[in-house]
């Protein structure tokens, strides 16, 4: 299965769930797929599952998604024992896990591409729900159960390596734009000020 297809099983079950995406190509194909105020497209790397469960604690109510890829989580792995303890009920991640860096122009393995496995990490770190799909259907039954049940999940999906994000036209909205447009969609539905402006 690729990334594309994963994603695309995702997109109708959103709905006032926030998205929160990592830097590489899934960053542009959910944008593509969704156009829904509540995502935040992060422009760096390693730091949406971080992200995500500070939205998470906020937000005790409100289902945060986060998007990783495995060489975003891998930078970032300090973050899974927090995750794990702060254990929010209301998270979901969905680690796509290609095995490569794929994201600049040239494509390098990750660990996972070796002996590392994610699912196993999380799990180590005290994340109980942390598996591994390889298909489509498992992909679509997991992220049924990540968007609509409680309880914090990790999923790592085993997609093939693809470039099909460098075909996408890419949004004419801008990162900041993007940010401004998130917190704006958070003032509305959660009915508080965040921004204050400066004038």
């Amino acid at each position: 299965m690729n990334r594309y297809e994963c994603l695309e099983q995702l997109a109708p079950l959103i709905t006032d769930q926030l998205v929160v995406t990592s830097l590489s190509g899934q960053r542009v194909e959910w944008g593509h797929l969704s156009k829904h105020d509540g995502n935040l497209l992060l422009g760096s790397m390693g730091n949406a599952l971080s992200v995500g469960l500070g939205l998470a604690l906020a937000l005790p109510k409100r289902k945060v998604i986060v998007l990783e890829s495995d060489g975003s989580l891998l930078l970032s792995l300090f973050n899974l024992p927090t995750v794990a303890n702060m254990n929010p009920a209301n998270l979901a991640v969905f680690v796509f896990d290609n095995q490569a860096y794929s994201g600049t122009k040239i494509s390098e393995p990750t660990a996972t591409a070796g002996r590392t496995d994610l699912a196993g990490m999380a799990k180590g770190a005290g994340i109980e729900h942390a598996v591994t799909v390889r298909d489509v259907a498992a992909f679509k039954h997991e992220a049924h159960g990540a968007v609509h049940e409680p309880g914090l999940r990790l999923i790592v999906a085993k997609v093939e390596e693809s470039r099909g994000h460098r075909q996408i036209q890419r949004t004419n909205v801008d990162l900041l734009e993007n940010k401004y447009q998130f917190v704006r969609y958070l003032e509305r539905s959660e009915g508080k000020p965040i921004f204050k402006g400066r004038g």
